[in-house]
Formats: structure tokens, C-alpha cells, sequence
């Protein structure tokens, strides 16, 4: 377990600050992509003060999921997951498959736990996923830690060429799935494997591989 304050204190304050000011600067939608990453950070850390310029962990992005940092340490990519009501919305700590009242495949939030789990059986179905960094206190947020690949988004082409030649059925038009989920929906057993975009893949430039970054990982519901 890390304490909120000393995980705070490894945040390269500046440049957070820096793309909370330009995203807020260039208004409209992305004022509240500025406003949903500065809850992601300030309430789940408690508005700890920031560590200084070059501090351990660089800001990358604010995914759906997640705030994604560059470890300057490890050299890899540490994920920061945490509560609905911090900023990180529908998703909790990584979404799981449910189901809506009439039985249709939806995404739900899911636990610490079941985020854990999740990477569990990405790390089976794909032998490539996140694993467990660190808890904040109180159960505030999850740090994850993935290897970083170097590359490139790889085409829908090249993504369905690589889920058929996994054994995944594609799901597209399958009535038990929420309309909106079927088209990067795909199905293995009694496993699911949703959001199979090109935002989700990574396309090595080393050995051309194609690496499952951030795909939701479950169990078939019913």
C-alpha cells in the first residue's frame, strides 16, 4: 500500500499542470476533459501538494479508464484506476461485462478487485497485460504497470486478422450485446473481450507484433 501523499509527492506537478492549463485553454469539451483530470488526480490524492519538475512519474494521458504516467524509474507505463466519484465515472476501477434489465450485454464498473482479475485474464487470453503496482490508502485508487511497446495503432484489418488467428469470434450484430458494444465485441469460450479498437492496440515497430493494451477482459455474463 502507498500512502496518497507519497504517491503525490513522485507526480511531476509542472507537467500536469501544464496540460490541465492547455486543455482548459482551448474551451468547449475540452474544458471538461481539463476538469474530469484534475478530479482524477486532486480528490482521489486528497489535494496533496505535487512533487517538483522531473519527479518520478510523468503525465501521458487521461483515458477513459484510467490516468496513464511514464515511470521514469522503471521505464514503463504506471495506470492510475480509482473511484466513480473521483473522476472516473461509469467505469470505477476498469469496466466489467453486465447485463441491463432486458438481458443485454452492457459495460459496468467494476471493483479494485475485479480490476485486478481483469488483468488476470488478459494476461491468460493474450499473455500481455497490466499487473498489479499498488493500492492507495483507504482503497482511493490502483496502480497497475505495464510494459511499454513501442509502435504504432494497427489497422481494424490488421485487428481482426489477429483476434481470428487467437480463436475470437467477432460479435458484431449479436442480439444479447448493447447495440453500441457489437462492432469491437468479441467472444472466445466463456470469455469476452470488448472496446477491440485500434485506440486499444499496439502494433510494435521491434517484431510487428500486435499488443492488446487496454481491452475489457470478462466473463460471459449468463
Amino acid at each position: 500500500m502507498i500512502s496518497r501523499l507519497e504517491f503525490a509527492r513522485q507526480i511531476d506537478g509542472p507537467a500536469l499542470e501544464k496540460e490541465i492549463d492547455r486543455l482548459s485553454g482551448l474551451g468547449g469539451s475540452l474544458l471538461g476533459a481539463a476538469q474530469i483530470l484534475s478530479r482524477r488526480i486532486n480528490c482521489t490524492l486528497d489535494w496533496a501538494s505535487l512533487g517538483p519538475a522531473g519527479e518520478r512519474f510523468k503525465f501521458v494521458a487521461s483515458r477513459g479508464e484510467a490516468v496513464v504516467f511514464w515511470d521514469r524509474h522503471k521505464r514503463c507505463i504506471i495506470k492510475l484506476r480509482g473511484r466513480e466519484e473521483n473522476g472516473f465515472g461509469t467505469a470505477g476501477f476498469g469496466c466489467i461485462l453486465g447485463q441491463d434489465t432486458r438481458g443485454k450485454i452492457i459495460l459496468s464498473p467494476g471493483t479494485m478487485e475485479q480490476a485486478i482479475e481483469r488483468e488476470f485474464l488478459s494476461w491468460k487470453s493474450f499473455q500481455f497485460a497490466c499487473v498489479y503496482e499498488a493500492r492507495l490508502e483507504d482503497g482511493a485508487g490502483l496502480l497497475l504497470r505495464q510494459d511499454f511497446v513501442d509502435g504504432q495503432a494497427p489497422t481494424e484489418k490488421e485487428i481482426h486478422h489477429y483476434m481470428k488467428g487467437q480463436g475470437w469470434t467477432w460479435m458484431n450484430g449479436h442480439s444479447s450485446i448493447s447495440p453500441v458494444l457489437q462492432p469491437y465485441a468479441w467472444k472466445r469460450g466463456n470469455i469476452g473481450a470488448f472496446d477491440a479498437n485500434e485506440t486499444n492496440f499496439i502494433k510494435a515497430h521491434a517484431d510487428g507484433e500486435i499488443y492488446p493494451i487496454d481491452l475489457i477482459v470478462w466473463h460471459w455474463p449468463g
